[in-house]
């Protein structure tokens, strides 16, 4: 089961490898930063009930300052969800703010197997939530307002800024967070952690095939906290190795997935919420990250 123990260890381990590592000179950052994370996609099922098909999107951006050229950085932050279904947590916005930092961000790689160490961030965000459809449905569920969260991630790419065709790529999302509320009914709080690579080879520009896994693992016994769904990939990236006047689209791509899934705690009491494949299509745009 997750603690915040474990969470605490990493942190400190984390410190422990910055004061140890190698140092190299930091790039002049800005005043400001802005990221930006969208896609709209069309799902089989969402792994969330047989016959979902519809169209749901996923957004989320931060826009903040970088304090003088330190690790530090301050920023408003919003994540939100669209869907065509009324359920409510497929249609809503959580706004806040939050700080975080890179303390390996001097870190001295030595190759591909580390070079991810200086992408490591601990943050910590203040946060509320708005349901866009069936709000009073939330209200009755008794749902928490406010949420308060820390914890440490790291974003990190290979062989897809400067590409290679002749080596495999690969994108890391990972997070290890402690949640006041999560926005649910209960007054403790939860543990929760992502992990999800990708991995995959070059086709022809901008064209890319990819093995995929999505991890997620809590010391709750929900089920959707608690998931494995893995699969197979193949996307456009039409502006990947584009001049510098595409460079705002250079991660723009088209995407079509097939995946399974596996429950690692319990399961849905509803037959028609077991679900174990999906099938999904849509397009994805990062910016800043």
């Amino acid at each position: 089961m997750l603690r915040r123990s474990a969470l605490f260890i990493l942190i400190l381990s984390a410190a422990f490898s910055f004061a140890s590592a190698q140092e190299k000179p930091a790039p002049e950052r800005s005043v400001t930063f802005i990221e930006l994370w969208n896609n709209a996609v069309y799902y089989d099922t969402k792994l969330e009930r047989k016959g979902f098909a519809a169209l749901a999107g996923r957004f989320e951006g931060k826009a903040g300052l970088n304090v003088l050229n330190s690790p530090l950085q301050l920023y408003g932050v919003y994540y939100g969800s669209v869907s065509q279904s009324s359920d409510y947590w497929n249609n809503a916005l959580i706004s806040g703010v939050g700080a975080r930092f890179k303390p390996l961000e001097k870190f001295a790689s030595s190759g591909w197997m580390n070079e991810w160490v200086r992408d490591i961030k601990i943050f910590g965000e203040s946060l509320s939530a708005r349901y866009l459809m069936n709000a009073a449905s939330a209200e009755a569920a008794g749902l928490k307002e406010r949420d308060t969260r820390y914890g440490i991630e790291v974003w990190h790419e290979w062989n897809l800024s400067q590409v290679d065709p002749s080596v495999p790529w690969g994108e890391l999302w990972s997070s290890l967070s402690v949640r006041g509320s999560n926005f649910g009914t209960q007054e403790a709080s939860t543990t929760i952690f992502y992990f999800q690579p990708r991995y995959g080879r070059h086709l022809a520009p901008g064209v890319e095939v990819y093995l995929l896994a999505d991890l997620t693992y809590s010391d709750r016994e929900d089920y959707w906290l608690n998931m494995l769904d893995y699969g197979v990939g193949i996307r456009f990236a039409p502006w990947r190795s584009g001049a510098d006047v595409y460079g705002l689209f250079r991660n723009f791509k088209m995407f079509a997935e097939l995946l399974g899934a596996s429950y690692l705690k319990g399961q849905p009491v509803d037959p028609a919420k077991q679900v174990l494949t999906d099938a999904r299509f849509g397009i994805d745009f990062s910016y800043g990250r």
